[in-house]
């Protein structure tokens, strides 16, 4: 439990970061990443490493680069709260 003086502390924090930057104050609250296209971007980027590995015959290495990607996708969506 927090004592009083940090729940206060706490609410100033909040309401100076909600008057600086609302759109990341926003995010938070709602729980969204506030750049889901990082994620995609990395996504795509070992789905084609992935796919060249696997032409150029390192199978395995592909498969994995490909199974990264989509952990990638999966925890790109999550936030830990």
């Amino acid at each position: 439990m927090l004592s009083e003086r940090e729940r206060k502390t706490l609410q100033e924090i909040e309401s100076r970061l909600a008057g600086e930057e609302p759109a990341l104050a926003s995010a938070l609250v709602d729980g969204k990443p506030a750049r889901p296209t990082v994620g995609y971007a990395l996504t795509a980027a070992f789905l084609a490493l992935g796919i060249v590995l696997m032409t150029l015959g390192a199978f395995w290495d592909g498969v994995g680069s490909i199974s990264f990607g989509l952990v990638v996708l999966l925890f790109s969506h999550t936030t830990w709260k």
